[in-house]
């Protein structure tokens, strides 16, 4: 009978919980809890902004290497040469002439060609990168060092046309490796992203 009534006592205060719960009002969060939940809301702010999505607009054409021989070197070249007001290109290696050729006949018509490369990749004086030939034709060039490697390879032409794959623009890239490279053509929301992390790498580079 004792063992019943104990049973039915602590049924009774575990049935009584809730309401107790609901009639205490909720302790005001700490001045450190309130800092990690404004930390982790920039966090997710941050990420969003990093990741946000774009209109799949716009054509897209693509290319490999090394096969057809140099089909994703003419198809970089291909966008350049479209260009009529802009190009602005970010580089790992820059280190083929006729992509560089491309680059600075661009130059010549009277387009604005900007250029970031890795640093450590194209150093200036003797070398095989193409960064002072391309400062010597007119294009604003700037190393980034910042990074273990600026791995970035792609291109905005207009604002509006954007190119990127793993192709370097190199001859390795072009001649023997597997690589591929496409181009979207008129989908400004994707060239204004893309323009948006060259100023933010060209910013952290130097001449």
């Amino acid at each position: 009978m004792i063992k019943v009534f104990t049973l039915a006592i602590s049924l009774l205060a575990i049935s009584a919980l809730p309401a107790c719960a609901k009639s205490r009002k909720p302790a005001a969060p700490s001045f450190r809890d309130q800092i990690t939940t404004g930390a982790i809301d920039l966090a997710k702010e941050a990420i969003q902004t990093r990741l946000s999505r774009v209109p799949a607009d716009g054509t897209i054409e693509i290319a490999f290497a090394p096969y057809p021989q140099r089909s994703a070197q003419r198809l970089v070249e291909k966008i350049i040469d479209a260009s009529d007001t802009s190009v602005i290109i970010a580089a790992y290696q820059m280190t083929s002439k006729p992509i560089a050729d491309a680059l600075c006949r661009a130059a010549e018509r009277g387009v604005a060609v900007t250029a970031v490369l890795d640093q450590k990749s194209n150093p200036h004086g003797p070398s095989n990168s193409k960064r002072d030939y391309l400062s010597d034709c007119g294009v604003a060039v700037r190393g980034d060092s910042r990074y273990p490697i600026m791995h970035d390879k792609f291109i905005v032409v207009d604002n509006k046309h954007v190119e990127t794959g793993s192709f370097n623009y190199s001859f390795a890239a072009a001649e023997r490796n597997a690589e591929n490279a496409m181009v979207i053509w008129n989908n400004p929301s994707l060239a204004k992203k893309y323009a948006a992390e060259f100023d933010r790498l060209f910013t952290e580079g130097q001449d």
